[in-house]
């Protein structure tokens, strides 16, 4: 496995782009991309002060909200100060930019602990457009198209130890988002292109816990 290591340069493939700029996650609007990671810096302390909130809380905030107005202030119960207000400004920069790039009037969002393998298989979410921060713990995994086999993909083996052996080509092509960075990506939703493959870092049995943001474009019923 290999991370991609920032730089103000973007590297780039027909399919995703990765960048230490913001901008990048512009590109997601380019129609052949599918996957754009803003590689970020947080504030120091940031990811061990929400590892010991996350130790206390319970589950994460869950929630349908309107794009033009939304509260992030449940989201976070039990913070301190400065985290607090950080964290609220950060969440708020990034909803309001990937609700501008996805075009939503309504978004799903989810913040908080996370300790479970809900999402061990490699995938492609059912949605248009998914943002995804990793604040603490382990980040998001994700694969180029090159390396991905898409009729493993399309059926499965139900163990997902076996389903990610059929999946990934190359286990040396994993890619891992840090904490901090952003994942935006399109998904099955988007009819013109394939949709991101990615999973969630397994996690569950080690003691430990993943604190993320994770936003949704909510599919016409």
């Amino acid at each position: 496995m290999r991370s991609i290591g920032a730089t103000a340069a973007p590297s780039a493939s027909p399919a995703w782009r990765v960048s230490a700029l913001p901008s990048v996650l512009d590109e997601i609007l380019v129609p052949s991309v599918n996957l754009t990671c803003w590689q970020r810096a947080i504030p120091s302390g940031t990811a061990a002060s929400l590892a010991e909130w996350a130790s206390l809380g319970g589950a994460p905030f869950e929630a349908t909200l309107s794009a033009g107005r939304y509260n992030l202030a449940p989201a976070v119960l039990g913070l301190q100060e400065p985290l607090r207000s950080w964290l609220l400004m950060d969440m708020a920069g990034l909803l309001g930019r990937f609700v501008c790039l996805a075009g939503a009037d309504r978004l799903r969002l989810s913040f908080g602990a996370v300790r479970n393998d809900r999402c061990r298989k490699f995938h492609v979410d059912y949605h248009r457009y998914r943002l995804i921060t990793t604040y603490a713990g382990q980040g998001t995994e994700w694969l180029p198209n090159e390396a991905v086999c898409r009729e493993a993909l399309n059926h499965p083996s139900d163990c997902p130890c076996d389903a990610n052996k059929e999946i990934v080509r190359d286990p040396g092509s994993v890619h891992r988002a840090r904490a901090g960075d952003v994942l935006l990506m399109k998904g099955a939703g988007y009819d013109s292109v394939l949709g991101a493959v990615h999973r969630s870092p397994p996690i569950e049995g080690s003691g430990g816990a993943r604190v993320v943001l994770v936003a949704s474009t909510v599919n016409p019923s």
